[in-house]
């Protein structure tokens, strides 16, 4: 479960404390039921061009995939493939 009020996911009564970025990052993985782009993010959770050369979002996600990996013992919860990042 994700509360966005609160900016924590909910799992089997655990809860974990999101930042404000990795809550955007949940929600707009949530929206979408196919994968997202990193250029997608970028555009949707930062509002950067598409041209941008960064690594903001393997960054965030690599942290945000080890904090659920801690909490919840859950390495798959983020994913990835050729077309992008899901859940």
């Amino acid at each position: 479960i994700i509360d966005k009020n609160e900016r924590k996911i909910k799992k089997n009564n655990l809860e974990l404390q999101l930042s404000e970025k990795e809550t955007d990052f949940l929600i707009l993985f949530s929206k979408n039921e196919e994968p997202i782009t990193k250029n997608f993010v970028l555009k949707n959770v930062w509002n950067y061009s598409i041209e941008s050369e960064t690594h903001t979002v393997e960054t965030h996600i690599h942290r945000l995939r080890k904090k659920i990996l801690e909490k919840f013992g859950d390495k798959d919860f983020i994913k990835n493939n050729n077309k992008g990042y899901y859940i």
